[in-house]
């Protein structure tokens, strides 16, 4: 079961073309087999951003973070926690 709050599923759902709306999303899924390409993962960034009003650094746009829903999600939260990684 995913560990983040709804306000991140949503999120993940609408940048995720292939995850239908009342299905599971496995955290440890890739983004690419849940149907987020590169323009997707940008606008996802950007949405996340909104959303949690926050700034993703630079150095953190990485395909280590943006692989899977938990790596982004445990980014988020640290961002939001004011934990530097």
């Amino acid at each position: 079961m995913a560990d983040w709050p709804p306000e991140f599923d949503a999120l993940l759902r609408r940048h995720c073309r292939l995850v239908g709306t009342d299905a599971p999303i496995r955290p440890d899924a890739l983004l690419v087999t849940l149907g987020m390409d590169s323009l997707e993962v940008v606008e996802f960034i950007v949405a996340i951003e909104d959303a949690f009003d926050l700034v993703i650094p630079q150095e953190m746009l990485t395909p280590e973070v943006f692989g899977t829903p938990s790596s982004v999600w445990r980014t988020v939260a640290d961002l939001r926690a004011g934990v530097a990684r």
